[in-house]
């Protein structure tokens, strides 16, 4: 364990292992959302080229990846408090490469499921690794903006995704040369070879240049000390925390509202605009992420900026950015699930990017503040173990359930069930409030260069 000067922004090499980490984040983060944009072409009966699925089967392509995913993370979380980062991200990332190409193998529904699942299992392990590499490189005052450029990668990988996953799934078969005439490679699967391909490339590269960064802020005397706990005393250590128990409600609100743009707005998108303006799947990959993300790389920017300044004089600064964000966001699921006008949705999808650009961008750090530094990684794996189970295991089936019976009766449903999850937008106002004025002041283990408890 190395230490660091409290009146430093952080190590001398904190840039380079940002540059390495976004760029894991954002080849398995377009890994697990490229499906998302080429749904129509999975719909499709056999005979053209897709698996035959209907929006139901479709519905539990989410829950295939996102359980194997949540369910591992309190071992990956561990690990990555207790071992090399290095080793665990870098077989994180090639893992989830050769998974991503074996999807584009499959031949029927149950294999997806397969597929995805092995997808989760193989990306659990990166995220928490990166999050606790990259507060132990970065300073207090200086996280907020750290994590908003790294989490700059997640959405442009979501725009790369949706915009050139959707134009390759548009090809037409192609023939695979030297092979018998039937050999024909579909433009799905041809995106999951080329994305898995961009996967292998990016872990060669890191293999060469990703070194393990020092644990800079363990303390002998406090928590869990330099070295950390069993298993079950870093659990014990994290579930203590108030603040926990909040913000991972919070997370779960937040994955309601992520599933509900990255995988049901396409689709409600398509619906609306397929027939009456004629656009394919790029044309609704591009129109449904550009503009969220556009907004959400805003938001996290300035987001982390606003909050590492604020947070430099009260405590509840990284919360109430969290809380800005969720204010804004809200109501502009209302418009989109109403409205129909292009440029309508535009600015709608434009102004909940920012705000769920500006809660992203603090809400790991915001738990940074609250939890023993040697724990941090096995709470974000918390974190994303909570959103399995209270919205995964649930929300997409649910909703592909309802949606296929509506489309049975030539309706859709997509546009109520966006304007419905402005009721989780309130309920995540709340929480934050109640942790702001309740939890934080008590739960808070800044040092002592940062603010007293007692700001406001």
């Amino acid at each position: 364990m190395r230490s660091i000067d409290h009146t430093s922004p952080g190590t001398p090499d904190r840039w380079y292992l940002l540059s390495y980490v976004a760029t894991t984040y954002f080849t398995i983060y377009a890994h697990r959302n490229l499906i998302n944009y080429i749904q129509p072409s999975l719909l499709l009966p056999i005979a053209d080229g897709g698996l035959g699925l209907d929006e139901a089967q479709l519905s539990w392509v989410g829950p295939a990846w996102q359980l194997p995913y949540c369910f591992s993370q309190l071992f990956a979380g561990y690990l990555s408090d207790r071992f090399s980062r290095r080793r665990v991200i870098l077989s994180s990332l090639l893992a989830s490469s050769i998974c991503l190409a074996m999807i584009g193998l499959v031949g029927n529904l149950q294999e997806l499921l397969i597929g995805r699942g092995l997808l989760g299992f193989a990306q659990a392990c990166a995220v928490p690794a990166m999050a606790g590499a990259i507060a132990d490189c970065f300073r207090p005052r200086t996280r907020s903006k750290a994590m908003a450029i790294y989490l700059f990668s997640y959405n442009a990988a979501v725009i790369v995704a949706g915009k050139y996953g959707g134009a390759i799934a548009d090809l037409p078969a192609r023939h695979i040369p030297g092979t018998p005439e039937t050999w024909v490679v579909h433009g799905w699967r041809l995106s999951h070879f080329v994305f898995a391909a961009v996967g292998v490339v990016a872990w060669l590269v890191l293999l060469k240049v990703l070194r393990e960064p020092p644990r800079t802020e363990r303390r002998e005397d406090r928590g869990l000390g330099t070295e950390g706990g069993t298993v079950w005393q870093t659990l014990a250590q994290i579930v203590r925390v108030p603040s926990f128990h909040l913000m991972y409600l919070t997370f779960a609100c937040a994955g309601i509202v992520v599933r509900i743009s990255r995988f049901w707005m396409p689709q409600h998108f398509h619906n609306i605009f397929h027939e009456s303006l004629g656009w394919n799947q790029e044309d609704v990959g591009s129109f449904s992420t550009l503009w969220i993300q556009i907004g959400s790389m805003t938001g996290l920017l300035s987001g982390g900026v606003l909050a590492d300044r604020l947070v430099r004089r009260t405590i509840r600064g990284r919360v109430w950015v969290q809380l800005g964000g969720w204010v804004l966001l809200t109501p502009c699921l209302v418009v989109i699930g109403t409205q129909e006008s292009p440029m309508v949705l535009r600015v709608a999808m434009l102004l909940l990017g920012l705000g769920l650009g500006a809660y992203q961008a603090n809400f790991w750090t915001a738990s940074f503040d609250v939890i023993d530094p040697a724990a941090r990684a096995t709470t974000i794996g918390l974190f994303n173990l909570s959103s399995g189970l209270l919205v995964s295991t649930w929300f997409d089936p649910f909703l592909g359930w309802i949606e296929t019976g509506a489309q049975q009766q030539g309706e859709s449903i997509l546009g109520t069930a966006i304007v419905s999850v402005s009721g989780v937008g309130v309920g995540c106002i709340i929480l934050l409030g109640l942790m702001m004025w309740w939890t934080l002041p008590r739960d808070y283990v800044g040092d002592d260069s940062e603010p007293d408890t007692g700001s406001t």
